[in-house]
């Protein structure tokens, strides 16, 4: 059985971008965190995929987690990234010629592609896009915007009108599910301890 070539070509595709937007340009990397702001992951948990949940104390003065509800968001809208695909094989379907089997087996391939102009603009826009997505929910950027919230700067209007009532909710659940997780590796910890 042989692997489809457009299917080659979009998993090729897709995750050359989605390792370029996730590593981020290499100066954003080597900068620290500012002396007045404590970095995003000091003391923070490490939650899937190596997304950092940075600490907070819910206290009567604290609001909103916006920090986890932050991560929330991020961590959908990366996940999100793969309806991409959709678009991607349309556009490799009409860019490309289709190849068929038979009732005996015999695979056929057509002569031409069904409409190889459009196919192309479709793809080149569903790349374009993917990656404009993937570079606005990156890692670096939620590090960047947590320590610009430590640092009691405002989230930006872009990351803030996509907050959802859902997200925080989300952070809320998951920051409990950590503590009960916490609890109980401290419980086996000090059991161990025990003679």
């Amino acid at each position: 059985m042989r692997f489809p070539f457009h299917l080659l070509l979009a998993l090729l595709l897709l995750s050359g971008p989605a390792a370029f937007a996730q590593s981020g340009p290499p100066s954003a990397l080597a900068q620290g965190p500012t002396p007045t702001a404590a970095p995003a992951d000091s003391g923070a948990v490490l939650v899937l995929n190596n997304w950092y949940l940075p600490r907070y104390q819910a206290t009567a003065t604290s609001g909103a987690d916006t920090t986890g509800a932050l991560l929330s968001l991020f961590r959908k809208r990366r996940a999100a990234g793969y309806l991409f695909l959709v678009p991607y094989v349309v556009g490799a379907s009409l860019a490309l010629p289709i190849s068929s089997t038979d009732a005996y087996g015999q695979q056929h391939v057509a002569s031409e592609a069904i409409s190889p102009p459009l196919g192309i603009a479709i793809l080149a826009a569903t790349v374009a896009g993917f990656v404009a997505h993937a570079n606005k929910f990156n890692k670096h950027h939620l590090l960047a915007v947590d320590r610009a919230y430590y640092a009691r700067q405002p989230v930006p209007a872009k990351y803030r009108h996509l907050l959802k009532p859902q997200h925080f909710a989300d952070a809320a659940y998951l920051r409990e599910a950590l503590s009960q997780q916490m609890a109980r590796e401290k419980m086996m910890a000090r059991q161990g301890k025990m003679p």
